[in-house]
């Protein structure tokens, strides 16, 4: 008689084998490297979609306040003894009532030059982040860019501490070799650009105006992106040399006045040469001021147009049909906008 144990039959083992385990292993890191770029790649759309939003919310401010003072806001100005007192101050705190910013406006002092050794309140002021002049695509978070303007070196004896960034400017001109390059048989180098420079030390005396732009309001930029805060970037890469020597004048921040000082002349398709020169390339090669604009989007930035659109312009972009784009009177023929 049989017991019940000999009809006992052996069950196989429950669970992975060890091979199994590291087919499965493989074929989920072989769709996580599928995946990952797709999902980084729909992510920087948005983001770059954000920039554009935000960029198109500033055409709108910018065109609300032509509308009210029959004016385009300055690039920047300055007032400088023994003519004036120092005052002066950028396109990005004139333009705050059309931002919703009317508050911080409000707390700002419009009598004097927002520094350190003059008032402290301005510099407070413009040490608030205000996002709307925050690429979302930019490394780090806006709070952690505030960085110090030191204008010593270019001979105003001023500070601003803890400046909030702005990852946009205006487009002011095009001179040095970028001009040369974008315009070999014509002169057309001098602060050209839509938002004037008002200066009796650096600029003109002339309020722009869209009735200016004599190139029509569809062929001029009035801002385009370039990264802010306490960094110079070079062909992608932290450049520390630059960094440590042209931050405190290199305008990244929205309050700060030499933000709308950016009148360009290029740079090396290699990124920021040292000392600094000007070259062919006006896109991502560099952040430094008057040197290149420039983003975190692949291939090329944002720019806000006269009309009030946003277009992304390449990296590889034609000189000549860029310089155009940043001119308002010169006359240029542009035979299409193939950015």
């Amino acid at each position: 008689m049989m017991s019940n144990t000999d009809n006992v039959r052996p069950q196989p083992p429950s669970g992975f084998t060890v091979i199994e385990l590291l087919v499965v292993i493989s074929i989920v890191s072989v769709l996580v490297a599928l995946l990952l770029p797709a999902v980084q790649s729909a992510r920087e759309a948005t983001r770059r979609m954000q920039c554009s939003n935000r960029m198109k919310q500033m055409g709108i401010a910018i065109h609300n306040y032509h509308s009210a003072f029959k004016h385009l806001p300055r690039a920047w100005w300055l007032e400088t003894p023994p003519t004036h007192t120092f005052n002066g101050k950028p396109w990005g705190v004139t333009i705050l009532p059309f931002l919703e910013q009317q508050a911080l406006f409000d707390q700002y002092d419009h009598s004097v030059l927002g520094v350190d050794q003059l008032s402290p309140s301005n510099v407070a002021a413009i040490q608030t982040v205000i996002h709307d002049y925050v690429c979302p695509s930019t490394p780090e978070s806006a709070d952690s860019r505030q960085y110090t303007m030191d204008v010593s070196s270019v001979g105003l004896p001023f500070t601003a501490t803890g400046l909030a960034p702005s990852d946009y400017c205006p487009t002011t001109g095009v001179h040095d070799v970028y001009g040369e390059h974008a315009y070999p048989s014509i002169t057309l180098r001098g602060r050209e650009g839509a938002l004037q420079v008002v200066s009796t030390a650096f600029g003109g005396s002339q309020d722009g105006n869209f009735a200016g732009i004599l190139d029509g309001l569809s062929n001029t930029f009035l801002i385009g992106e370039r990264t802010g805060g306490p960094t110079i970037y070079s062909h992608g890469r932290v450049h520390s040399l630059a960094t440590a020597a042209l931050l405190e004048t290199n305008g990244g921040g929205w309050g700060d006045p030499l933000n709308g000082e950016h009148w360009l002349k290029g740079s090396d398709h290699g990124g920021l040469s040292w000392p600094p020169k000007g070259g062919q390339c006006a896109i991502n090669c560099t952040n430094a001021r008057g040197f290149g604009f420039h983003s975190f989007h692949a291939g090329g930035a944002n720019f806000l147009i006269a009309d009030g659109s946003v277009s992304f312009v390449n990296a590889t972009i034609d000189p000549y049909l860029f310089a155009s784009h940043i001119t308002r009177r010169g006359s240029e023929v542009i035979s299409n906008h193939n950015f």
